[in-house]
């Protein structure tokens, strides 16, 4: 598996995203909004090949984030998450969106499927991240 970059200001959702992603085999960096996001992406440049991240953020947003992170590196997947909208995924470089709430097993799913991968789950899961930011 690979290295992903999970951006949420809410901790609650960015803790709980990262140990789904962890659980599906894949090693998590945590960031708490988009400055922070390119900081990390830029140390573990050659490592992280995928960025989970919300759109809805203070000092940095995840829409001017995903610009910068795909001028930084064009080939890095980026998923954008919002309890919004899609239309604001228009504005982006961005590989995939998924709207709040959501399953685990929905989020795992965008991810695999955005890196190519065969699903590592086959699993029913109820529990839905239910943030709306």
């Amino acid at each position: 598996m690979c290295k992903l970059l999970v951006v949420d200001d809410e901790e609650m959702i960015r803790v709980c995203l990262g140990a789904i992603l962890e659980a599906t085999g894949h090693e998590v960096v945590l960031a708490n909004d988009g400055r922070e996001a390119i900081e990390k992406y830029v140390k573990n440049r050659d490592k992280i090949e995928l960025v989970v991240m919300d759109i809805t953020m203070p000092r940095m947003d995840g829409v001017v984030a995903a610009r910068m992170l795909k001028e930084i590196d064009p080939s890095l997947k980026i998923v954008l998450m919002s309890g919004h909208t899609e239309r604001e995924l228009n504005d982006t470089d961005a590989d995939a969106f998924i709207a709040k709430p959501f399953r685990a097993y929905d989020i795992c799913e965008i991810v695999h499927q955005t890196l190519g991968e065969s699903p590592a789950l086959q699993w029913e899961d109820p529990v839905a991240i239910r943030a709306t930011g």
